[in-house]
């Protein structure tokens, strides 16, 4: 019985102190469309991205990849695209040329809120870090939200940071 109430006591403590973790975040709109919850306030990287690191060593990354300035792809000639094996792997290809020494796994099509949705787990094993990366498509924009995390970290927010997307 005393291992039983031990027991509660620790989860009790654990689940406090990771509810406390969590409301700590701040709200970040990323632009008219969508915004996520990051642990403090990022620092803009270039004119596409932005990123936030926590006290873990976890690093929260926000890209913006707008299609019709890039390609001269509106909504409407991506729809019939972004569903297929071939734009999913395109998309691997492109994070792979920006991301050297790292290896991603398959990219998962899916739906996100009725947008189509892509989600890629890799890692770098020289710097001992995993990625993990959700990516939407809202328009002729694609957004990708990663974390990049120390391999030896066992607890993070990135499951916070993904569950924290959603529609302005």
């Amino acid at each position: 019985m005393k291992k039983f109430l031990l027991l509660l006591l620790i989860t009790s403590l654990s689940v406090t102190t990771v509810t406390k973790a969590q409301n700590a975040w701040i709200n970040y709109k990323i632009d008219n469309r969508l915004s996520a919850k990051l642990p403090v306030e990022p620092k803009k990287v270039d004119e596409n991205s932005v990123m936030a690191s926590d006290n873990d060593g976890a690093t929260y990354v926000i890209t913006i990849a707008d299609f019709e300035k890039l390609a001269g792809l509106d909504s409407a000639k991506i729809a019939p695209m972004a569903t297929t094996a071939e734009f999913a792997g395109s998309l691997k290809t492109g994070m792979l040329s920006k991301m050297p020494g790292y290896t991603l796994g398959d990219v998962k099509v899916g739906k996100w809120k009725g947008y189509t949705c892509y989600n890629v787990e890799g890692g770098n094993g020289e710097l001992k870090v995993k990625t993990y990366t959700f990516m939407v498509i809202v328009g002729s924009k694609l957004y990708a939200l990663s974390a990049v995390l120390p391999a030896s970290l066992t607890f993070s927010g990135k499951d916070d940071f993904f569950a924290s997307v959603a529609l302005n």
